[in-house]
Protein backbone atom coordinates (compact mmCIF):
# COMPACT_ATOMS: atom_id res chain seq x y z
CA UNK A 1 0.00 0.00 0.00
CA UNK A 2 1.59 3.42 -0.92
CA UNK A 3 0.30 6.78 0.47
CA UNK A 4 0.92 10.56 -0.56
CA UNK A 5 1.42 12.70 2.00
CA UNK A 6 1.08 16.27 1.35
CA UNK A 7 0.65 18.33 4.99
CA UNK A 8 0.54 17.10 8.95
CA UNK A 9 1.37 13.50 8.09
CA UNK A 10 4.57 14.10 6.02
CA UNK A 11 7.58 12.51 7.38
CA UNK A 12 9.03 14.43 10.35
CA UNK A 13 5.85 16.26 11.34
CA UNK A 14 5.01 17.53 14.79
CA UNK A 15 2.26 14.96 15.30
CA UNK A 16 2.24 11.73 17.16
CA UNK A 17 -0.19 9.78 14.71
CA UNK A 18 2.89 10.91 12.11
CA UNK A 19 5.54 9.85 14.26
CA UNK A 20 3.58 6.39 15.00
CA UNK A 21 2.91 5.88 11.48
CA UNK A 22 6.13 6.50 9.67
CA UNK A 23 8.35 3.75 11.65
CA UNK A 24 6.33 1.47 9.28
CA UNK A 25 6.50 3.05 5.83
CA UNK A 26 9.20 3.92 3.98
CA UNK A 27 11.30 7.51 4.40
CA UNK A 28 9.34 8.37 1.05
CA UNK A 29 10.12 10.21 -1.65
CA UNK A 30 9.08 13.55 -3.32
CA UNK A 31 5.90 13.49 -5.47
CA UNK A 32 3.55 15.81 -6.01
CA UNK A 33 -0.28 15.17 -7.84
CA UNK A 34 -2.29 17.88 -9.07
CA UNK A 35 -5.03 19.51 -7.79
CA UNK A 36 -5.64 22.34 -5.52
CA UNK A 37 -4.08 22.94 -1.21
CA UNK A 38 -5.70 25.20 0.70
CA UNK A 39 -4.69 25.61 4.61
CA UNK A 40 -7.20 25.56 6.98
CA UNK A 41 -7.57 27.03 10.32
CA UNK A 42 -7.92 25.66 13.21
CA UNK A 43 -7.79 26.13 17.43
CA UNK A 44 -4.84 23.42 17.43
CA UNK A 45 -3.21 24.97 14.26
CA UNK A 46 -3.06 25.08 10.53
CA UNK A 47 -4.09 21.78 8.59
CA UNK A 48 -4.33 21.44 4.59
CA UNK A 49 -7.18 20.50 2.66
CA UNK A 50 -6.32 18.75 -1.33
CA UNK A 51 -8.75 18.28 -3.88
CA UNK A 52 -7.31 16.20 -6.45
CA UNK A 53 -8.02 17.83 -10.15
CA UNK A 54 -5.82 16.88 -13.30
CA UNK A 55 -5.98 20.48 -14.34
CA UNK A 56 -4.47 21.31 -11.48
CA UNK A 57 -1.16 22.64 -9.95
CA UNK A 58 1.18 20.39 -8.72
CA UNK A 59 0.77 19.71 -4.99
CA UNK A 60 4.01 19.00 -3.37
CA UNK A 61 4.46 15.44 -1.24
CA UNK A 62 6.01 12.48 0.02
CA UNK A 63 5.44 9.07 -1.82
CA UNK A 64 5.41 6.38 1.34
CA UNK A 65 5.04 2.67 1.25
CA UNK A 66 3.73 0.74 3.64
CA UNK A 67 6.45 -1.77 5.18
CA UNK A 68 5.64 -5.50 5.72
CA UNK A 69 4.60 -4.94 9.71
CA UNK A 70 2.18 -1.91 8.60
CA UNK A 71 -1.47 -3.65 9.96
CA UNK A 72 -4.93 -2.36 9.74
CA UNK A 73 -4.72 -0.60 13.25
CA UNK A 74 -2.39 1.37 11.46
CA UNK A 75 -4.26 2.39 8.74
CA UNK A 76 -6.95 3.06 11.39
CA UNK A 77 -5.14 5.70 12.78
CA UNK A 78 -4.35 7.41 9.57
CA UNK A 79 -8.02 7.27 8.75
CA UNK A 80 -9.26 8.34 12.48
CA UNK A 81 -6.35 11.42 12.33
CA UNK A 82 -7.88 12.01 8.59
CA UNK A 83 -11.80 12.04 10.23
CA UNK A 84 -12.53 9.32 7.62
CA UNK A 85 -14.73 7.32 8.32
CA UNK A 86 -15.14 4.28 5.56
CA UNK A 87 -18.61 3.19 6.53
CA UNK A 88 -19.84 6.89 6.26
CA UNK A 89 -18.39 9.00 3.40
CA UNK A 90 -20.99 11.44 4.13
CA UNK A 91 -19.83 11.83 7.30
CA UNK A 92 -16.36 12.18 7.28
CA UNK A 93 -14.46 15.22 6.35
CA UNK A 94 -11.38 13.59 4.72
CA UNK A 95 -11.83 10.43 1.83
CA UNK A 96 -9.34 8.17 1.54
CA UNK A 97 -8.75 8.03 -2.49
CA UNK A 98 -6.57 5.84 -5.00
CA UNK A 99 -5.15 8.72 -7.04
CA UNK A 100 -2.15 9.12 -9.47
CA UNK A 101 1.05 10.69 -8.30
CA UNK A 102 4.28 11.91 -10.01
CA UNK A 103 7.86 11.13 -9.10
CA UNK A 104 11.18 11.16 -10.50
CA UNK A 105 10.63 7.18 -11.52
CA UNK A 106 7.53 7.69 -13.21
CA UNK A 107 3.68 8.02 -12.63
CA UNK A 108 2.21 5.88 -9.28
CA UNK A 109 -1.16 5.09 -7.53
CA UNK A 110 -1.00 6.17 -3.84
CA UNK A 111 -3.66 6.44 -1.26
CA UNK A 112 -4.25 10.51 -0.38
CA UNK A 113 -6.92 11.89 1.70
CA UNK A 114 -9.06 14.20 -0.53
CA UNK A 115 -10.88 17.41 1.46
CA UNK A 116 -14.62 16.32 0.74
CA UNK A 117 -16.49 19.33 2.90
CA UNK A 118 -16.49 23.28 1.59
CA UNK A 119 -13.79 25.16 3.05
CA UNK A 120 -14.25 27.32 6.27
CA UNK A 121 -13.80 30.54 6.19
CA UNK A 122 -10.51 31.95 6.76
CA UNK A 123 -8.86 29.21 4.47
CA UNK A 124 -6.43 30.90 2.19
CA UNK A 125 -4.95 28.99 -0.78
CA UNK A 126 -1.29 27.71 -0.96
CA UNK A 127 0.53 29.11 -3.81
CA UNK A 128 3.14 26.77 -5.22
CA UNK A 129 1.28 23.40 -3.42
CA UNK A 130 3.52 23.20 -1.12
CA UNK A 131 2.10 23.03 2.71
CA UNK A 132 5.31 23.00 4.75
CA UNK A 133 6.99 26.17 2.79
CA UNK A 134 3.37 27.91 3.04
CA UNK A 135 3.84 27.50 6.92
CA UNK A 136 7.84 28.98 7.53
CA UNK A 137 6.53 31.40 4.98
CA UNK A 138 3.41 32.79 6.48
CA UNK A 139 4.60 32.01 9.58
CA UNK A 140 1.65 30.11 10.66
CA UNK A 141 1.44 27.39 13.32
CA UNK A 142 1.06 23.53 11.75
CA UNK A 143 -2.47 21.56 13.19
CA UNK A 144 -0.83 19.95 16.12
CA UNK A 145 -4.19 18.01 17.33
CA UNK A 146 -4.92 14.68 17.79
CA UNK A 147 -1.63 13.99 20.49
Amino acid sequence: MRFFFYGTLLPGSCNAVAAAVHRKLTRGIPAFARGHLHAVPDPAGWYPAFRADPAGEQVRGMLCTALPDFTPADLAALDFYENFRPDDHPGSEYLRREITVSTGEGRQLACAYLYRDTLPEGSLPVPGGDFRAFLAQTGLPEYRGCE
